[in-house]
């Protein structure tokens, strides 16, 4: 009796890839590896039609064809025998195995090279072990078994919103949904980006687990993994993403297509070799709030039943997320009903107007709306506005507390009416202060109340 096809979900991850064996109808083989098979049903899998156009010949004459896979947690290999029905060049299945070669091309800078001509959907005749393998029998100890995976337990899930629910700001909120999925969950790696002013194009607020935060850096849509979940509105999971991005730079030399970069003023964080990612998007009733980013260096970090569970976990994050920037922009001061928040405790910074020390030097370039400091990229768009108008209300006037409805109120910013998202915003703009600019810092006093302090001198100039 062939097992069943419903359990070997593992060997259809693309962590190892598959071989493909056709022959023709007058009996000459051909060969070829698979970066993936795709499960349909209990009855069928689907192969991806790019590039083997020998296969794809020699399955027109002969429709019969022998497909090896193994299972990444145990090493066995199995042989699937199968007949071809048919081909699907539009619908959830392709799209399903569309967007997974998107992503990893994208990943490359590929981006639009490889394109999912079909989807061939086979008939499973029979599945039998391999004897050459050397792995252990089906159900032997498994990644998860061995504990590498999170568990989504309820005391896990109780956790998280618990740290949610005590969170008093956004900061707070997005720092403590990415600890409690380290410490609750187990994933170590992970970021949030959000969408910025500009269309088309995430900003990361929060992550954690690499040694730069990575705070500013930018994402358009379409790009990598973060841009294709925002591009799709869909869980994007990936295993052997090395091998994948190898692959596709493999096939695009051979084709002799140029390679290209992604050249970004502030990097997004990443591993260097990552094995797995699970990009899930933020969602409240279709309205894109962010994206969530979860890669490991692991392969098979995450299971099917992972990606379920993370995706209707990112429903609940979204919601979180949107009602505290609602709660924050309705927190604004003049709002009587808005509860009050407990000042962060920071020690102030000495002013010392009369150093000598050498002055900060601070150029906004108009035309980019960028700001850089002493030389060096800061930030651009709404955040580098804001900015720019603080110092510049601060060098005038001398005043150093501000409110956020003022900043909602000065036409000068050009904030849109509705979902300014400023929040997010000044978020991003004290994160990229810290790190790049410590004597300059934008420091919570209250609710929709902060202050804009400075260590010495600083210089404000002007570039078209």
């Amino acid at each position: 009796m062939s097992p069943s096809l419903e359990t070997f979900s593992n060997c259809f991850q693309g962590l190892l890839p598959a071989q493909l064996f056709t022959c023709s109808l007058d009996g000459v083989p051909n060969a070829a590896y698979l970066s993936h098979v795709e499960y349909v049903d209990a009855e069928h899998v689907a192969l991806s039609f790019q590039f083997f156009n020998k296969s794809r010949r020699n399955i027109a004459e002969n429709p019969r064809a022998l497909v090896n896979v193994i299972d990444p947690d145990t090493g066995q290999g199995w042989s699937l025998q199968l007949l071809y029905e048919r081909s699907e060049i539009s619908g959830a299945l392709f799209d399903r195995m569309a967007l997974r070669i998107e992503a990893i091309a994208s990943y490359c800078g590929l981006k639009g090279v490889f394109k999912l001509r079909a989807a061939d959907v086979y008939r499973v005749l029979s599945i039998a072990p391999l004897a050459e393998e050397c792995g252990s029998p089906r159900g032997g100890v498994s990644q998860h078994a061995a504990g590498l995976d999170p568990v989504f337990t309820v005391r896990a899930l109780q956790d998280l919103s618990n740290r949610i629910n005590e969170a008093d700001s956004l900061e707070s909120l997005v720092d403590s949904i990415l600890a409690g999925l380290e410490e609750s969950f187990g994933f170590r790696n992970t970021m949030i980006l959000v969408p910025s002013e500009q269309e088309g194009v995430l900003v990361t607020i929060a992550s954690r687990g690499y040694p730069e935060n990575g705070v500013g850096a930018e994402v358009r849509t379409g790009e990598g993994i973060v841009g294709m979940v925002a591009e799709a509105r869909k869980p994007i999971r990936i295993s052997g993403l090395m091998r994948g991005m190898l692959y596709a730079l493999a096939m695009s030399k051979a084709a002799n297509l140029p390679e290209t970069t992604l050249r970004q003023r502030v990097p997004l964080p990443g591993l260097p070799n990552p094995e797995s990612q699970l990009g899930v998007p933020l969602l409240v009733r279709g309205e894109l709030v962010g994206v969530l980013c979860l890669e490991s260096e692991i392969p098979y970090r995450f299971h099917e039943e992972d990606k379920k569970s993370i995706e209707l976990l990112g429903s609940y994050l979204a919601i979180a997320i949107q009602n505290m920037q609602l709660q924050e922009r309705a927190g604004d001061v003049g709002d009587p009903a808005a509860p009050e928040r407990t000042p962060v405790a920071n020690p102030p910074l000495s002013s010392e107007p009369g150093s000598t020390a050498t002055p900060r030097e601070v150029t906004y370039y108009a035309t980019d709306e960028t700001i850089l400091v002493d030389g060096e990229y800061l930030i651009r768009g709404l955040p580098a506005n804001v900015l720019w108008r603080l110092l510049n209300i601060r060098e005038s006037t001398g005043r150093e507390e501000f409110t956020n409805r003022e900043l909602r109120l000065d036409k000068s910013l050009k904030l849109p009416e509705w979902k300014d998202n400023l929040e997010s915003r000044l978020l991003l703009l004290r994160r990229r202060l810290e790190q790049k600019c410590p004597d300059i810092r934008i420091v919570p006093r209250a609710r929709g109340r902060f202050a804009l302090e400075a260590r010495g001198r600083v210089r404000l100039t002007t570039q078209p």
